[in-house]
């Protein structure tokens, strides 16, 4: 696949004149990641050639799989339960516990996150196993993107925003290379 991602600078600039504050200061972040989310072809470039020095090229569903593994005897002990990168969720998770209101904001914007389907996604062919845990992993995305929006900028993070661009290709960025901010992004 040749096709640059849209930074997610663009993806989440667009104004809508319904939005106010029901997300806090960065509601109108939050509806235009709604706007992405409800047009994102989850996955379905999964798998394809990709010609892209910035990113570490993942090759299969068994290597995507293994980055996200939920087994803790066997998995990565820098990503969490869900298979998202830890560093990440504990800068966002510092700042919620600081400004209570961002629970609220959360909540609300996860609420709405509902009307937003992932569908698509990894073969039918793959164990049910492995079905869940990509579904799992992708339904993570979506609740942590939206708390990065929410918590930004004091949260010093943009993991899963970096991670919308690919997935709005119909990639699946699935794990870093390196000790993050440092490295590269994988995706399958």
């Amino acid at each position: 696949m040749s096709a640059t991602p849209t930074p997610w600078m663009e993806l989440l600039s667009r104004q809508f004149s319904n939005v106010h504050d029901e997300y806090g200061p960065n509601s109108q972040e939050v509806a235009s990641a709604f706007w992405v989310l409800s047009r994102i072809k989850w996955l379905e470039h999964v798998g394809e050639p990709l010609n892209d020095d910035t990113i570490t090229v993942v090759h299969s569903w068994n290597d995507a799989l293994k980055i996200i593994n939920r087994d803790l005897a066997t998995r990565d002990p820098r990503y969490n339960i869900a298979g998202h990168l830890e560093v990440s969720c504990i800068r966002i998770d510092e700042i919620f516990e600081r400004i209570p209101d961002r629970d609220i904001w959360w909540q609300a914007a996860r609420e709405e996150a509902k009307h937003y389907a992932i569908l698509g996604g990894i073969p039918q062919s793959r164990p049910r196993v492995d079905r869940d845990k990509v579904y799992e992993y992708l339904y993570e995305f979506v609740s942590m993107l939206l708390a990065e929006i929410i918590g930004s900028p004091e949260a010093e993070c943009t993991y899963f925003r970096e991670q919308l661009s690919w997935f709005h290709v119909g990639l699946f960025p699935c794990g870093w290379e390196g000790d993050w901010p440092v490295g590269r992004m994988r995706v399958f």
